[in-house]
């Protein structure tokens, strides 16, 4: 199969993405930053979720689809062409009505993406990323709505958790665990779903009882994910299972701090919940999948070094120190956690190009 010509070049834009992001980051942070991050400060997790994240999955699953299929196009390829398109426009003009509906248009596309993926296999995983892509659309459809962003965030976190763990529930199955482990992980999602499906109506309730959907989903994947086998072998299949194992900890982690303080929307509190789920998980996940996903997206091997295991390291420092900084809302430390994490995020890129 002949790679689509707009694969490298979306796969540009999400690197690109991901290093504006990082850096406005650093800015809300109060840390100086130039050019176009010094701009977009205020938009840096609708730059990384929504916009950088909304397009890399929606990458991942276009190619899943010419791979099934054997062509160089489908309707697949729409999905990360409009969001890549409504991620330049955020980038370059803000979060205007044009940069917002493209990302939501692109959202539409991912979520029948991800119906035609669950016609032909009707199973649990993909109902899974059928939701998360969901949620997605749901979030850029209220922020179209001009709905406050920070009431949305849990939407567009809940895309990313249901397509990670939709994923891991469909290699979870090469354990054959049998239908126990099928059930909890629905009654988990059930829990997950409808707590955030409440903020409809009891944004606050909605947003606390989410924390118990994303410590039934730790749970279960810390009982039932391939990652604990794997853990024991050696290599690559070893450093993979140890960032998913990691990341699953601060799943729960995320989810205990929703949990355990009072509604919340903003703060030291939101900061660290955002974090413990957006980077100790999410960006975990993407340390562990990256070696596997992005040979079929650039079309190049990537070798396994044990160097690998540095930037997983300064990760995980990067956000206990977060979280820490948070809790004792001491913002010099804050600031020294995300130059930590801006170093992880180097440091891997270094073993991806090198490695």
């Amino acid at each position: 199969m002949k790679r689509s010509l707009l694969q490298l070049p979306l796969f540009a834009l999400i690197v690109a993405g991901m290093v504006i992001g990082i850096a406005t980051g650093l800015g809300r942070l109060g840390i100086a930053m130039p050019g176009p991050a010094a701009e977009r400060v205020m938009l840096h997790g609708l730059i990384l979720i929504a916009g950088d994240f909304g397009t890399l999955i929606a990458l991942e699953r276009a190619v899943a689809m010419k791979t099934l299929l054997g062509r160089t196009w489908t309707f697949a390829d729409l999905a990360p062409v409009l969001g890549g398109a409504g991620l330049i426009v955020l980038l370059v003009q803000g979060a205007t009505t044009p940069a917002v509906a493209l990302m939501a248009a692109g959202a539409a596309v991912l979520v029948l993406v991800n119906l035609y993926f669950l016609r032909r296999s009707p199973t649990l995983d993909v109902l899974t990323m059928v939701l998360g892509a969901g949620f997605l659309l749901l979030a850029d459809l209220a922020w179209l709505a001009e709905r406050p962003v920070p009431f949305l965030t849990p939407w567009w976190i809940a895309f990313l958790v249901l397509t990670i763990v939709g994923e891991r529930l469909e290699l979870a199955k090469l354990r054959a665990h049998g239908q126990m482990a099928q059930v909890t992980f629905g009654l988990a999602v059930a829990a997950y779903i409808g707590a955030l499906l409440l903020m409809v109506v009891d944004e606050g309730l909605g947003m606390r009882l989410s924390g118990v959907g994303m410590i039934a989903l730790t749970v279960w994947l810390l009982r039932y994910d391939i990652a604990l086998l794997t853990i024991r072998r050696s290599g690559l299949p070893q450093f993979v299972a140890a960032c998913l194992i990691s990341g699953y900890v601060w799943l729960g982690i995320g989810g205990a701090i929703v949990l355990l303080n009072e509604p919340m929307f903003a703060g030291f509190s939101y900061d660290a919940y955002l974090h413990a789920v957006a980077l100790g998980f999410v960006f975990s996940m993407v340390f562990g999948h990256a070696p596997i996903i992005f040979p079929a997206v650039i079309e190049r091997p990537i070798g396994f070094t044990p160097f690998a295991y540095v930037p997983l390291a300064v990760l995980h420092f990067s956000v206990v120190l977060r979280i820490l900084a948070d809790l004792a809302e001491v913002q010099m430390a804050r600031q020294a956690a995300g130059v930590w994490t801006g170093m992880a995020i180097i440091l891997y890129a270094i073993f991806i190009i090198y490695g």
